[in-house]
């Protein structure tokens, strides 16, 4: 049977061991709280860097989406613009039309012109045929065949020379300017750091 002191001697013995465990287990409990700490440091510091990566980009798209408003109201004035144009370039080609039509009925005319100016040369040669004959037998042969003619034209008269109407004129467009707004946006300041959370 073991004596009191071998007893003592191995309760001592068990208590050191679980004076050392014990010791050990606050050295690994202060570690890790050390580690959790460093951890919390961490996760502040990623959580401030989020914050500001946050801060920086809602301003981004802010100052990106009024950037793109005030484009489209520019290309919305540039469109208005270009329609404008548009309609002076259709009111150009309708003049060039109706010019086009002028100059047809100008030919048209000078077409008439240059046959009753033949006409008129045939009368001159009458006249200078009268003359030269001197006598008036002639003159009556030239009057019958003209009364002969005009009886043929009293049973199929010849088409009346219609008179021709003006050409309408174009109708030339109106520019209404369009004002682009959103011209006076100015960007939102880059946001500053924010403080540490913790």
């Amino acid at each position: 049977m073991p004596s009191i002191q071998d007893v003592a001697d191995q309760l001592n013995a068990r208590l050191d061991q679980i004076s050392t465990n014990t010791a050990n287990t606050a050295q690994n409990t202060a570690d890790n709280l050390s580690v959790s700490q460093d951890i919390r440091n961490e996760l502040i510091q990623t959580n401030n860097r989020l914050l500001q990566i946050d801060n920086t980009l809602t301003v981004g798209f802010s100052n990106l989406s009024q950037g793109m408003s005030t484009l489209i109201q520019v290309q919305l004035a540039a469109l208005n613009l270009l329609d404008h144009h548009r309609k002076q370039n259709d009111t150009i080609i309708c003049e060039l039309v109706n010019n086009n039509e002028l100059l047809c009925n100008i030919m048209k005319k000078l077409g008439k012109q240059l046959r009753l100016s033949e006409a008129s040369l045939k009368s001159v040669e009458r006249i200078e045929g009268i003359t030269e004959r001197v006598h008036c037998c002639e003159a009556s042969d030239y009057d019958r065949n003209r009364d002969q003619i005009r009886r043929i034209e009293e049973c199929c008269p010849p088409e009346p020379i219609p008179e021709e109407d003006c050409l309408e004129h174009c109708k030339m467009p109106k520019f209404r300017e369009s004002k682009p707004s959103g011209q006076d946006w100015k960007p939102l300041p880059t946001p500053k750091k924010s403080d540490p959370v913790g």
